[in-house]
């Protein structure tokens, strides 16, 4: 027993970082069962729900060394390792309070799902924390929709209860209950998602997405090159029947009249087939910086769809404006439009890692889910799948088909 008692905190490091690595991007559906160790370990000490969710983050976002490296090369590894490090404890410090939140309520199935619920929001779902907070473990229950969500608060409450001495009689039944109740939970999950869950519905025949290699793009004449080459090639899909064509995060550069006259011919095609759209990743200027959009082609006209949160420091930088691409979380518009007779809804690079901004898509009963993203930078990393990992588990909530169109 006391050999047990001594080993046990470092096992918390090893149960947090493998349940990250094991389930980012391969297996989401094994995240939320970090969520099931928090009222197990909270039991132990009021340091260990912190210990625990350091470590699965910093296994799951190790992807910030080398993208960060490559995105800013002057500062080399170590601004990666800073960056990567010091995000992960950001997400971790709300579970400092797990316990302290736990005892504000009474009964210990009711005080485990509000002290998981309090801080996991605080630290993926709400902004300020939210803006920066992927990866989260309620991703993973996603696909399942909401009776998914609501079983896993319910293993929470009876784990809490458990943990909690609150119910368990002299022979322990109570307890093996409670513990029956979670493995039956598990195992859903699990079956759920390997023989049940029906596959990701199909994307609308003459619906494309348009994925290319362009790298980094580091000036305006190679914005220009960019879309002198994608202008055409666009016509030419159009002209093949192709209703709506999606193409990638900021793939055009500023949206200047010099670009616009590049893509003139695209608008005019669209003014003379009004049934065909084009949405095209842009920066669109404003004020002395910039906002991250899709600029829809319709009929003849063109269409800001902006979204809600850029990428922290790389291109939302508040302490330089002038450069830096707009930050609106609480904006009021969801992020959605009207494309060929459905509702779509979109979610821009970064906000596809997140929570916040998905769910302000919720109730709007989007169709179809538009997935555009740059993800040069992170080359050689798990980020980009992790990224599609997350867009796919919305799609899946919203009963939606994805719509992705990527540079590498």
């Amino acid at each position: 027993m006391l050999l047990r008692t001594r080993l046990f905190p470092l096992a918390i490091p090893a149960i947090g970082a493998g349940i990250g690595v094991l389930a980012w991007p391969n297996a989401i559906w094994i995240a939320p069962l970090l969520l099931l160790c928090l009222p197990l370990v909270a039991k132990r000490h009021w340091l260990y729900p912190f210990l625990l969710m350091l470590c699965y983050h910093l296994a799951t976002t190790y992807g910030l060394i080398h993208g960060t490296a490559v995105f800013f090369p002057h500062a080399g590894l170590l601004q990666g390792v800073g960056f990567w490090m010091l995000s992960s404890l950001v997400f971790a410090l709300p579970y400092l309070a797990y316990s302290r939140i736990a005892s504000l309520f009474t009964g210990g199935g009711i005080s485990a799902v509000a002290a998981t619920i309090i801080t996991s929001a605080v630290s993926t779902v709400l902004p300020p924390i939210g803006v920066i907070g992927w990866t989260s473990p309620w991703i993973g229950v996603l696909p399942e929709g909401w009776f998914g969500i609501f079983l896993m608060v319910g293993m929470i409450y009876a784990l809490g209860r458990w943990a909690g001495n609150e119910v368990v009689d002299e022979q322990g039944r109570d307890g093996r209950r409670a513990l029956f109740v979670v493995s039956v939970g598990v195992f859903y999950l699990c079956g759920y998602q390997c023989f049940v869950l029906p596959p990701s519905q199909t994307v609308p025949a003459g619906w494309v997405g348009i994925n290319t290699n362009l790298e980094r793009l580091r000036s305006d004449l190679s914005y220009v090159d960019a879309s002198m080459k994608l202008a055409p090639k666009v016509l030419v899909d159009l002209r093949a029947g192709d209703k709506v064509v999606l193409l990638p995060e900021t793939v055009a550069g500023p949206w200047l009249p010099g670009t616009r006259s590049i893509w003139r011919p695209v608008i005019q095609y669209t003014a003379k087939h009004p049934e065909q759209t084009v949405l095209l990743g842009t920066a669109v200027p404003r004020g002395t910086g910039y906002m991250d959009a899709l600029v829809k082609i319709q009929n003849g006209h063109q269409t800001m769809l902006p979204d809600h949160i850029p990428v922290p420091f790389s291109m939302w930088h508040p302490w330089r404006p002038r450069g830096s691409f707009r930050m609106a979380p609480f904006s009021g518009k969801p992020e959605t439009t009207e494309i060929a007779g459905k509702k779509a809804g979109y979610l821009i690079c970064y906000e596809q890692l997140l929570i916040w901004p998905a769910l302000d898509l919720y109730p709007q009963g989007i169709q179809i889910l538009l997935a555009p993203a740059n993800d040069w930078w992170a080359r050689g990393t798990d980020i980009p799948a992790i990224q599609r990992a997350s867009a796919k588990a919305w799609g899946a909530f919203f009963g939606a088909p994805v719509l992705f169109a990527v540079n590498q």
